[in-house]
């Protein structure tokens, strides 16, 4: 049997973007997060994150410092009883500096690469997930794999979408 998740945006959706954040010193997390993901931890749902890290193609941080930044903000999430099951990152960017990774890819924002390898990997159910961002390309990043999309705007708040796509994950599992 799958279930559904929640998929997270990284960047001034969960941790304030001061721009490519990959240094540990910079991370902070968004108003609302705490609150958020420790709604979704105490029913259960499984939290991932898909981040787009062009950064990595662009040559403005390595693989390493991206992995050193995740590991910080899952440590950070675990001391604060919370367990991230995930993260899916995307290093491609169409500037990118290293060939390999100006490509095309079906991983990069708005495809929908990372939510579909997560679901595989974790047998999540996409059409009982929510994808949380704050912009478009997250939207339709959700929407293609066939997830709920709820953004993050001026006008909404974390806590509140988190308990939104708790309803919309406990519908489709009833």
């Amino acid at each position: 049997m799958t279930i559904g998740a929640v998929f997270f945006d990284r960047d001034d959706t969960l941790v304030k973007d001061t721009g490519y954040m990959y240094k540990i010193a910079d991370f902070q997390w968004m108003d609302g997060a705490i609150s958020a993901l420790l709604r979704l931890h105490t029913e259960n749902i499984p939290i991932f994150i898909a981040t787009n890290q062009g950064g990595i193609g662009k040559g403005l941080f390595t693989l390493a410092q991206m992995h050193a930044f995740h590991d910080h903000l899952q440590e950070q999430a675990r001391t604060e009883g919370i367990q991230i099951t995930d993260i899916a990152f995307c290093p491609h960017h169409p500037e990118a500096v290293i060939a390999e990774l100006a490509q095309p890819c079906s991983c990069r924002k708005p495809e929908p690469g990372m939510l579909e390898t997560l679901a595989q990997k974790w047998q999540i159910d996409l059409g009982a997930s929510v994808m949380i961002g704050d912009k478009l390309s997250d939207m339709q990043a959700g929407e293609r794999a066939g997830c709920h999309a709820l953004q993050l705007t001026t006008d909404t708040n974390l806590p509140e979408l988190a308990d939104i796509a708790i309803k919309i994950i406990r519908k489709a599992s009833a």
